[in-house]
C-alpha cells in the first residue's frame, strides 16, 4: 500500500462502517408482511374471489382476523370486503390509529374495508377500547362514526372511567361523614 498507511485505512473503513449501517436501515420494508393461513384455498379469478377453509388467519393488516373459513373479495393484500365464518370468527381492527382498538366476534363478520364496516352476525360481540362492549345477534357497526345501526336485541356494557388522583380525593372529600354512635 503505497501512500497510505495501514492505521489511516482502518480509521477510514472505522468511519464509513456507521453510514453503511445507516443506509441499510433505510431499505428495510416499513410495513409488516402480510401473512394468510388456511388449511386449504381455491381462488376464481374471474369472480376475484378466495376461498380458505379450516383454520383460517390473517395477519400483519391493520385488521387481523381468526375464523373456520373465510371469503375474500379482491386481492388479499388488499381486499375490499371479507366474510369470516367460525364458532368463533374473530377481528381486530385499528381504529383512530389505535391497534386493535375495536375486537368484534360472532358466527359471521362480514368487513367492508372501504366503507369501514363491521357486520356482526349470530352470537355477536364487540368490545371497542376494552371499555364498551355490545352483544346481541345481528347488528352493524361503523367504525368511523362508531355508531351502531340495525341492531336487535342488545345489550350494551360500559366500564366506568379510571377518575383521576384529584377527582379520586375530591370525590372522596364530598362524601358525608360517618357519624359515630
Amino acid at each position: 500500500m503505497k501512500g497510505y498507511s495501514v492505521p489511516a485505512v482502518l480509521w477510514s473503513m472505522l468511519l464509513a462502517m456507521p453510514l453503511v449501517a445507516h443506509a441499510t436501515r433505510f431499505t428495510l420494508p416499513s410495513e409488516r408482511p402480510i401473512v394468510v393461513r388456511a388449511d386449504s384455498v381455491a381462488n376464481d379469478p374471474e369472480q376475484n374471489i378466495t376461498r380458505l377453509h379450516g383454520h383460517f388467519s390473517i395477519e400483519g393488516s391493520d385488521w387481523p382476523m381468526q375464523a373456520d373459513d373465510a371469503a375474500v373479495y379482491g386481492p388479499l393484500e388488499n381486499p375490499t370486503r371479507v366474510l369470516v365464518t367460525g364458532k368463533p370468527a374473530r377481528i381486530w381492527v385499528k381504529n383512530n390509529g389505535i391497534e386493535r382498538d375495536v375486537m368484534a366476534e360472532a358466527d359471521e363478520i362480514e368487513y367492508t374495508r372501504g366503507l369501514e364496516v363491521l357486520r356482526l352476525r349470530g352470537n355477536a360481540r364487540l368490545v371497542q377500547g376494552g371499555r364498551r362492549s355490545l352483544a346481541g345477534e345481528y347488528f352493524e357497526y361503523d367504525l368511523k362514526s362508531e355508531k351502531v345501526s340495525q341492531g336487535g336485541p342488545v345489550r350494551i356494557s360500559i366500564l366506568p372511567s379510571k377518575p383521576k388522583s384529584d377527582d379520586a380525593e375530591a370525590d372522596a372529600s364530598a362524601l358525608p361523614e360517618q357519624q359515630s354512635r
